[in-house]
């Protein structure tokens, strides 16, 4: 599938290196059960994992309008505060920096998030990816963020090379079509935000359950 053209692997942060999505998912189901105990924890757990999707989608789509007006910045100062707390606070998925060292091996390994700086920086060093990572993109590094290319076009600048050698891997929709907008391949996460159907919507080269399934996908 034209992965030996590969130099760069791009992974998105939220839903895709870090739970995120478990995070505000189990704070809204013990939030919930506070006020409607009589509910089923299994249904209330789908109640609020769909509750929790739909925001983030209606999130993402109101991010990309301040984004086209230059308020970004606002948006990207609150979700710093909310991510980190004294440290970055979400959870790592399980295996996540294995798979990364394995496929730093291979490839050079970049961040693209629509998060700030010091969200960025905060998940780096929490995790001690500082010898993985080599190149990162964050709201504040460009203009437009995801689903715009310019994210990605600005991290073929960095490194060097073309879109088309970098594989973008995240779990919305909006990091497949970042990817198909910069001429770029891309991996689709089903550990995130969009649910399967959703991420369909918009066709990616793989259909990953989570990150740590990429190295055999590339024959590692």
């Amino acid at each position: 599938m034209g992965t030996e053209k590969i130099k760069l692997i791009a992974f998105d942060i939220d839903g895709t290196l870090a739970e995120t999505d478990d995070y505000y998912i189990e704070k809204g189901v013990s939030l919930m059960r506070k006020v409607f105990p009589f509910v089923k924890p299994a249904s209330m757990e789908k109640i609020v994992r769909l509750l929790v999707m739909v925001g983030e989608t209606i999130l993402h789509s109101f991010y990309r309008i301040l984004d086209y007006f230059g308020l970004d910045t606002v948006i990207s100062k609150i979700h710093s505060k909310i991510s980190v707390d004294g440290n970055y606070k979400y959870r790592a998925v399980t295996g996540m920096k294995k798979t990364l060292k394995l496929l730093s091996k291979h490839y050079s390994i970049g961040i693209i998030t629509s998060g700030g700086h010091q969200s960025t920086k905060a998940f780096i060093e929490k995790f001690k990816l500082e010898k993985i990572v080599n190149h990162v993109i964050s709201s504040e590094d460009c203009e437009f963020i995801k689903p715009h290319p310019m994210p990605l076009i600005k991290m073929a600048e960095t490194a060097n090379i073309k879109p088309e050698n970098i594989l973008m891997v995240g779990d919305t929709v909006f990091d497949i079509l970042c990817a198909k907008r910069a001429g770029s391949m891309s991996a689709a996460v089903k550990s995130g935000f969009d649910t399967e159907w959703f991420l369909k919507t918009q066709t990616s080269d793989f259909l990953l359950k989570t990150v740590n399934d990429l190295p055999k996908i590339l024959g590692l």
